[in-house]
């Protein structure tokens, strides 16, 4: 079995569960929209609202966004400007693909790393929000999943891409 084999089976796994971060983020995202469409009806029937509606959208937002980054990469979802790429051969193309896919998960490595340490400061220190008083190592744990989980298919991408790039050239010639 070779290594680019064993990555596409791990590739596919992670797609899964990037599949399930997606929906958790879609829930939190609904649950949210649901709040808020609440606080909104508070403030024309009651002259009322929601406490804390604003905080509640802002994290929740922000959970469900890194949360759908692994679904984005697992289904090479990402904005891809080709214009400029589109005449290049298959081959270059492949490489240039397979190394966005490396510095990409070189990047999402050392965001994950320094978000484990807010995530460690966060919790140690008990740091809330200001309203509603919501752990942020919560709001950090969550970034902490999406982004690794970006960082890990963007390193089986790369894996995967490497040989396949080599075919297309191959097969361009």
């Amino acid at each position: 079995m070779t290594l680019s084999s064993l990555a596409v089976r791990a590739h596919r796994a992670a797609s899964r569960l990037a599949d399930l971060l997606a929906v958790a983020g879609a829930l939190v995202l609904l649950a949210s929209a649901a709040i808020l469409t609440y606080s909104v009806i508070l403030r024309v029937a009651a002259s009322g609202q929601v406490r804390g509606d604003f905080e509640i959208v802002a994290v929740s937002s922000g959970i469900a966004i890194l949360l759908f980054l692994p679904y984005c990469q697992a289904r090479r979802a990402h904005v891809l400007i080709e214009v400029f790429t589109a005449w290049l051969p298959a081959r270059v193309r492949g490489a240039m693909d397979a190394l966005w896919s490396l510095a990409l998960a070189v990047a999402a490595t050392l965001l994950t790393a320094r978000l484990l340490v807010g995530l460690q400061e966060a919790w140690s220190r008990n740091d809330v929000t200001m309203m509603l008083q919501i752990p942020l190592s919560a709001v950090f744990a969550a970034a902490v999943v999406g982004v690794a989980g970006t960082a890990i298919l963007a390193l089986l991408d790369f894996v995967i891409a490497l040989p396949h790039a080599r075919a297309r050239g191959q097969a361009g010639r």
